[in-house]
């Protein structure tokens, strides 16, 4: 069965508003062989009423240890082959896991990106038309992949979530990954359904204070032919959190290493509304 089992693990901090959505879609999953572990990072709400009323193994953390430790306790609670993880706020398709074994079973990890996001009320609220390269490393570097509800990893390709770079944490696995060899997979099959709420902590500074971490401390590992895109990522999020001397340094550089960066409307478009919104200020 080991061999088979797929283990969910639902990292939860007072999450009583969506947590039973989440655990419902874990349960729906049609994969047949699952387990669901949730682990509570001492929620001070309703969270563990909620969750107990399901049949899923609950983990409380003793104190508030935020989410890396959690989804990496459980982890080391599980038992499964196919280990995934779902945001607490976030949803899955009913045949997600089931879609993702398949590949599990010849990479380490399958990544599936992320099209649908829906409001607080789960109602479909955008579906990204977003073009994706056909070099995997190009949508790695630029750091359009992370979310964790679209990464599942093969358990003995697992590499544990590092707390030092907590909000770029599910970014930096990938880069990680890449960098030990591991082989990871992307599948674009809109099964992965990301909930948008004022909440979300990409727009928290220590999301720019991680994203500076892990410039700093991969910037000389990335291959020459994708430091381009990492470089214009890093630094559109400087501009993002008005970094503008950072951010702009940053953008100039990778268009200095790779001109055919102009020709993608979208990148100019973005730093020329992040880059200038605050001197209008």
């Amino acid at each position: 069965m080991k061999n088979d089992l797929a283990s969910i693990i639902i990292p939860v901090y007072n999450g009583e508003r969506y947590i039973s959505q989440a655990i419902e879609s874990a349960l729906s999953q049609t994969y047949p062989y699952k387990e669901i572990i949730v682990v509570d990072d001492a929620s001070t709400d309703r969270t563990p009423q909620v969750v107990k009323s399901y049949p899923v193994i609950y983990y409380r953390n003793e104190k508030n240890m935020e989410r890396a430790y959690s989804r990496n306790k459980g982890v080391e609670l599980s038992k499964g082959e196919y280990l995934f993880f779902l945001d607490y706020d976030d949803l899955w398709e009913k045949d997600y896991v089931e879609s993702s074994v398949e590949f599990l079973k010849k990479h380490d990890v399958v990544y599936s990106f992320p099209r649908t996001f829906v409001d607080s009320s789960g109602n479909v609220k955008r579906v990204s038309k977003k073009k994706i390269p056909g070099d995997i490393l190009i949508l790695l570097f630029s750091g359009m992949m992370g979310y964790p509800s679209a990464t599942a990893f093969r358990r003995s390709a697992f590499l544990g979530y590092k707390h030092e770079y907590l909000m770029r944490e599910d970014w930096e696995i990938l880069l990680r990954a890449y960098i030990n060899g591991l082989s990871i997979h992307l599948l674009d099959n809109k099964r992965v359904l990301i909930r948008e709420h004022p909440k979300r902590t990409s727009r928290s500074k220590t999301f720019l204070n991680a994203t500076y971490k892990v410039y700093i401390d991969y910037k000389d590992k990335v291959p020459e032919k994708y430091l381009p895109y990492f470089l214009f990522h890093i630094g559109e999020t400087a501009l993002r959190f008005g970094e503008l001397k950072e951010g702009w340094l940053l953008v100039l550089n990778s268009i200095y290493k790779k001109p055919s960066m102009l020709l993608d409307s979208r990148k100019i478009l973005s730093i020329l509304k992040r880059g200038f919104r605050f001197w209008k200020r």
